[in-house]
């Protein structure tokens, strides 16, 4: 599966250092605070309710729009309003920092989100539970496993690396070239080449 990752230019201003350790990783964050994953990924986020998605990061990585803090619940001590329960309905599992979601959730949260490890799987066959996914993801205890895997049940996969990086792969081809184009008309993001084999989280040294 093809896919492009998406960074921001390296600051070319910042001073030079000869000690290496200095330098540091040369990773250039995406943002700080909200992610840029709604703005670069524009031209895909109409297609996200075609798809049931398996969705894994922290809970912290998901931030609801503000404006759907609107009402305080004082029976349940908590926020209370017509997207927030909505959004709730959406939500079909959910194990440990696993999410099963309509492509709707995703789609309201994509404004909001934060930038961290992060993996969104966009089914080809919608599933009722994370239970048959989950229990192929873990047997699949190779690369190649887990890139057969994803080409046979995933027709679009996100993954934000350490923070630093959003990368998009999919199985049409007419999806990454609407995204390279639209990076490419957009100041402050460039657009690479990237394999899906060098993207799954789990093969990351954080497991």
């Amino acid at each position: 599966m093809n896919g492009l990752r998406i960074t921001r230019p390296p600051d070319t201003s910042a001073p030079l250092h000869a000690d290496a350790a200095a330098r540091g990783s040369g990773a250039t964050f995406v943002s700080a605070g909200t992610s840029d994953f709604a703005r670069w990924f524009a031209p895909l986020l109409p297609l996200f309710p075609r798809w049931r998605w398996v969705l894994h990061a922290e809970p912290h990585v998901y931030r609801y729009p503000d404006e759907w803090h609107r009402e305080w619940n004082e029976a349940h001590d908590a926020w209370d309003g017509p997207e927030l329960r909505e959004a709730a309905r959406l939500v079909h599992d959910e194990r440990d920092d696993w999410k099963l979601v309509d492509g709707a959730w995703l789609q309201s949260m994509a404004g909001s989100l934060l930038d961290d490890w992060a993996d969104f799987f966009a089914l080809r066959e919608p599933i009722g539970d994370l239970a048959g996914f989950l229990e192929r993801y873990w047997a699949a205890d190779t690369p190649d496993a887990a890139h057969a895997l994803i080409e046979e049940a995933v027709a679009l996969h996100f993954s934000c690396v350490d923070g630093a990086v959003w990368e998009v792969h999919a199985a049409d081809p007419a999806l990454l070239a609407a995204v390279r184009a639209h990076v490419a008309a957009t100041p402050g993001a460039h657009a690479a080449d990237s394999s899906l084999m060098h993207s799954l989280r789990r093969y990351e040294p954080h497991g």
